[in-house]
């Protein structure tokens, strides 16, 4: 069964956005914030999913036929040489509901086989074994006598906000919330009227059957800065030199940010 994450990228449509970027393709656009967005694209998102331990894992990636035209080559260049182009699905169109858009696609593309879609916005990152322990939990899923419907949420309520500040990496804080669209994942045909980018991720645990994955170890990381286009909230409570050093270890990427934790957590580990 495939694993398909899926972001929207400057997708100028319905797409669930808050920020006056999303309102205006003058804005949604604008080389800087392009520039900017490419930049936490390369350096959060797709570091996390290149460095997966299962890289068996596909990318689907939502883009406006209005973005110009060297983007559009910039981000298919970075998304080929990152994750390789048969890993890559890039799909340019025009505006309309993001989460139409992508249900109709895979319904094409799948059909009636089962698919597991994961939510993964743009600036946002899964922890380095996260494709791994979806698929045990995607087969879980898939075979529970109990449920009686054709399909499965699962959530991941446990990761970090990840906090940026003038364009850097800065700061961890804890962040637990059940049904976050943080790694959301549905199991379900390709066909299933169902779509993670259709749903009230927040009533998932009343409406729709599901589990939760509530092991004590993170699994996403939540991206904060001056582009967010969903007004994310900040958390006071950072981590601790000591407790971003036992983070590293499920997103080492991170070692090159947080330097000094990196090393200590090095020295600990012998």
């Amino acid at each position: 069964m495939d694993i398909v994450f899926e972001t929207r990228f400057s997708f100028f449509g319905q797409s669930g956005w808050r920020s006056d970027h999303a309102a205006d393709p003058d804005l949604l656009f604008a080389d800087d914030r392009l520039e900017q967005r490419l930049r936490y694209f390369e350096q959060i998102t797709l570091e996390s999913l290149k460095g997966q331990t299962d890289g068996n894992f596909r990318h689907l990636v939502l883009s406006s036929t209005l973005m110009p035209d060297r983007w559009q080559g910039r981000l298919r260049d970075l998304l080929f040489d990152t994750l390789g182009e048969d890993r890559v699905d890039l799909q340019f169109r025009p505006e309309g509901s993001a989460g139409h858009t992508i249900k109709d696609h895979i319904a094409e593309t799948y059909k009636n086989e089962y698919v597991t879609q994961v939510v993964l916005d743009d600036d946002d990152a899964v922890s380095s074994d996260f494709v791994a322990a979806l698929r045990g939990y995607a087969a879980i899923a898939r075979r529970d006598p109990l449920n009686t419907k054709p399909y499965t949420f699962i959530s991941f309520p446990r990761g970090y906000t990840l906090g940026l500040e003038n364009g850097k990496i800065d700061w961890l804080s804890p962040r637990f919330v059940p049904y976050t669209n943080l790694g959301l994942a549905l199991v379900s045909p390709g066909t299933s009227r169902r779509n993670p980018f259709l749903t009230s991720h927040k009533k998932i645990g009343q409406r729709h059957p599901s589990f939760m994955v509530t092991h004590l170890c993170p699994f996403y990381l939540r991206a904060i800065h001056g582009l967010n286009d969903s007004r994310a909230h900040k958390n006071d409570d950072r981590l601790t030199p000591k407790q971003i050093a036992a983070a590293l270890p499920f997103f080492p990427w991170l070692a090159d940010h947080f330097p000094e934790e990196a090393k200590a957590a090095k020295i600990a580990a012998q």
